[in-house]
């Protein structure tokens, strides 16, 4: 009898078992890879989310051209296929549609599917310089509220033609959008492109005192793209771009460990010319409050490699030499680029946020708000010093 009873539970427990009730199968989702958002030149406005000319505010809101990369199902081979790139559009399907938010385009993207649109395999997002200058509030807060979208996507601003970066045919990878992402984790690999993922970026946006930083890219004979440096915005809008050398720069200033990018110098008093090149960084920021302002001092420490000397034979003397000059560049460097920092009142290297933890009581009564504190940054001094320590030399050309 008890262990009829048993039975009894064991079957009755299993009608409460929820199962798969919400489950998709594979052919009956459309996995979007990548994205890519321009400002709209020709509106070909569907009426799906709202009738024609009534959206709200319409004239205060650009309208989007978004472009989407579609994976086919069972089209996608392991390993690469030869043909400069024929592979990728065979795996991968390109679609456009309009919008005045990316949750509107979005609207109207699904009302051409069949299948349901699956952001959970997102790998890149590209955003034409137009669009992230004029602000990325709504499609941050799409993205944001998305709970398929992985913060580890790679969010980047490209010239002009955002949806030119998903149409490059890499012949290296049937997947474009995945070889897309790749080169950026590589590059954050190999010491030349900060950590910064959206979720990265989410987080420099919602934190008061930081301003976030995007990469920058363009696309080299449409089957690869470029490193071209860095988006720096205030606060959602773009307000200026760096070219690839100063990528280096920023890592040394915001305590980027690992790698670098060379720097070529020669000495006034020899010939030769001497490729040095960063193998680890430590950098030191202090921040305090003098006669009522604020100020900064960034000290970094720099283990380098002299990777070539063309033209020259290298001794300790010389060595030195090439510590003190290296020191001497990139402080220049730096100097360079806060200054364009400063002038726009972008503040990517988070000294508000160092203020706002270790003089409260400054910021709670002098800055408040991000607004103020953009101003109170542009006049902010700010001094950088380097120490460069040569520990190995490589090859001598003579």
């Amino acid at each position: 009898m008890k262990n009829v009873r048993s039975l009894v539970c064991i079957l009755a427990a299993t009608f409460l078992l929820s199962g798969c009730w919400d489950r998709y199968e594979l052919e009956e989702r459309a996995n979007v890879l990548g994205l890519a958002v321009d400002l709209a030149e020709n509106e070909s406005e569907n009426e799906v989310t709202h009738q024609s000319g009534e959206f709200p505010d319409e004239e205060k809101n650009p309208s989007y051209k978004v472009t989407a990369q579609i994976a086919l199902p069972g089209k996608i081979k392991l390993g690469p296929e030869g043909g400069g790139g024929e592979g990728s559009e065979k795996t991968a399907w390109i679609l456009e549609t309009y919008g005045h938010t990316l949750r509107d385009a979005m609207a109207n993207l699904q009302q051409q599917l069949a299948e349901k649109l699956y952001l959970g395999h997102l790998q890149i997002i590209v955003l034409s310089d137009e669009v992230a200058k004029t602000g990325i509030g709504d499609i941050n807060e799409y993205l944001r509220r998305n709970y398929e979208v992985r913060r580890t996507a790679w969010m980047i601003v490209n010239k002009k033609d955002a949806a030119k970066v998903l149409r490059a045919a890499p012949p290296l990878e049937t997947v474009p959008a995945l070889y897309l992402s790749d080169t950026l984790d590589n590059a954050v690999r190999f010491g030349k492109l900060p950590r910064e993922y959206l979720g990265k970026f989410w987080i420099d946006v919602s934190d008061m005192g930081v301003d976030p930083v995007l990469p920058g890219v363009k696309v080299i004979n449409n089957d690869r793209i470029l490193v071209d440096g860095l988006a720096y915005f205030r606060g959602e809008k773009m307000v200026g771009l760096t070219n690839p050398m100063e990528i280096g720069t920023f890592m040394d200033m915001k305590e980027k460990s690992s790698g670098g990018y060379p720097i070529s110098l020669s000495l006034d008093d020899h010939d030769g010319v001497f490729i040095v090149e960063t193998q680890e960084r430590k950098s030191d920021i202090k921040v305090d409050i003098k006669d009522g302002k604020p100020t900064a001092t960034i000290k970094v420490e720099v283990d380098a490699n002299i990777d070539e000397a063309i033209g020259a034979t290298l001794n300790g003397p010389l060595v030195e030499k090439i510590e003190k000059k290296a020191n001497e560049i990139t402080e220049e460097n730096c100097m360079k680029l806060l200054k364009q920092l400063q002038e726009k009142g972008s503040d990517v290297l988070g000294l508000g946020a160092r203020i706002r933890a270790k003089h409260s009581a400054y910021w709670k009564t002098e800055v408040k708000t991000e607004d103020k504190w953009a101003e109170v940054f542009k006049d902010m001094e700010i001094k950088v010093s380097f120490d460069y320590t040569i520990r190995r030399t490589g090859m001598d050309w003579e």
